[in-house]
């Protein structure tokens, strides 16, 4: 029942002149943008699309929805509401290329850089020698996900990545062509009731069906490890991702928190380094020119030189990274590492330093006993894709260093615009 007091807060509002209304929305959330359009009709009409645009991109870490989305702001909210509501691991990354794959040989279709996105734990990036230690740029652009996955994706990967041990995941999966259906069904199959053993025996369905089309337990779709090397210039991209990422109006990730996960029982885990975050699908041409090669090997001394007690808001950082305030990150668990997220800068750059790291060096860990990096942005990102620059990495083999790096992953929610939803899998998993 109203109040007399919202009767009148109401009839106040019906008595502002638009251009106030609008004034007001541009201070508020998305939630309260919505109550307050919902007021009535009055109040809604002056709500146009771009101060819908105005209100999603402060309240969602700059996301930008293109004008023919909007035509219904409140929907659209709405929309970001349910999908901020059901944060997590967003798993829609796929790698788009590299400047360095992995080793010549059989290791090619194990660890090329499509696993170092997919939180697997039994899947390693492992590039091949890079000379003089020079940064190893690795780009993913933001699908969604969901193109080829037919089952509870999330559901399969937390249940490994909780119940499993990784190393053991890893040596006894290695081969890199078994997808997480085969698996998930290898660990869990003999687990007799509840969703684990109805998940399992609809994957055993599935894949009784569809035997005529191959063996089915094999990585399919854009899981399957497809790329080619373009040119003199040592580039490797997956061409299915470079297309695909070309579409127009893609979706975006919103992260609020960043996991890293280095090899285990791997000879040289990554160390150091910095990602690059992108307003826009990422290109080949954004390893391949260069650029981003050299700003990371001009960071790299400082970033190499942070640690647990180098400070909030490093000087050296900020002369790194101009303009902007770097922001450190505590790391959630028994992680000594330094993260610190690079806020400010230019907010119309489509491509700009996200956050850098540091892990502790061998000498203060064990190889077997390598801590996870799991941490909190300071402030949301939206973000079209990334590229992971690894600037040095500990027991580099002298002579012919690589580098080893399990997983590169963001934390958050996803905005996928009306009409591009993932497109339905195909017939195997």
């Amino acid at each position: 029942m109203r109040t007399r007091s919202d009767a009148a807060r109401q009839r106040s509002l019906l008595k502002l002149p638009d251009d106030c209304i609008r004034h007001v929305a541009h201070f508020i959330s998305d939630v309260d943008a919505a109550r307050l359009a919902l007021t009535s009709r009055r109040v809604m009409r002056p709500m146009t699309p771009a101060v819908w645009a105005q209100i999603l991109k402060a309240s969602h870490g700059g996301l930008k929805i293109a004008a023919a989305d909007l035509d219904d702001g409140l929907r659209v909210a709405a929309r970001l509401a349910a999908a901020r509501a059901d944060k997590g691991p967003v798993d829609g990354f796929w790698a788009l290329a590299t400047n360095y794959g992995a080793a010549p040989g059989p290791r090619q279709q194990r660890y090329w850089v499509d696993s170092l996105f997919q939180r697997e734990p039994w899947r390693i990036y492992c590039s091949r020698s890079n000379p003089d230690g020079e940064p190893v740029l690795c780009a993913a652009a933001f699908l969604a996900g969901g193109y080829d996955e037919r089952f509870d994706r999330r559901y399969m990967l937390d249940r490994l990545e909780e119940d499993q041990d990784r190393a053991l995941l890893q040596e006894e999966f290695r081969g890199g062509r078994t997808n997480l259906a085969y698996v998930f069904d290898d660990v869990y199959g003999h687990v007799e009731g509840g969703r684990t053993s109805r998940i399992c025996q609809e994957i055993q369905r599935h894949f009784e069906q569809q035997q005529e089309f191959g063996n089915p337990w094999f990585r399919s779709g854009l899981s399957a490890t497809i790329y080619h090397i373009r040119g003199n210039d040592g580039i490797e991209l997956d061409a299915r991702v470079e297309a695909l990422a070309a579409r127009a109006h893609p979706a975006t990730a919103i992260a609020t928190g960043i996991t890293i996960r280095r090899a285990m029982h791997f000879t040289c885990p990554a160390r150091c380094g910095i990602i690059y975050g992108f307003r826009r699908p990422p290109r080949v041409s954004d390893i391949s020119d260069g650029r981003l090669k050299d700003l990371a090997a001009a960071a790299a001394p400082t970033i190499c030189e942070l640690g647990p007690l180098s400070g909030e808001s490093p000087n050296a950082l900020k002369d790194c990274f101009e303009d902007t305030k770097p922001v450190r990150l505590p790391p959630r668990g028994a992680c000594e590492c330094a993260c610190y997220q690079i806020v400010g800068g230019d907010q119309d750059a489509e491509v700009f330093p996200l956050a850098v790291f540091s892990f502790p060096g061998r000498l203060e860990w064990e190889l077997h006993d390598i801590p996870d990096m799991r941490v909190t942005l300071a402030v949301p990102v939206a973000i079209q894709g990334m590229v992971v620059a690894v600037v040095e990495v500990d027991n580099p083999v002298p002579g012919v260093p690589n580098v080893d790096l399990e997983y590169v992953g963001i934390e958050g929610y996803a905005y996928v615009p009306p009409g591009h939803e993932p497109v339905p899998p195909d017939h195997r998993l």
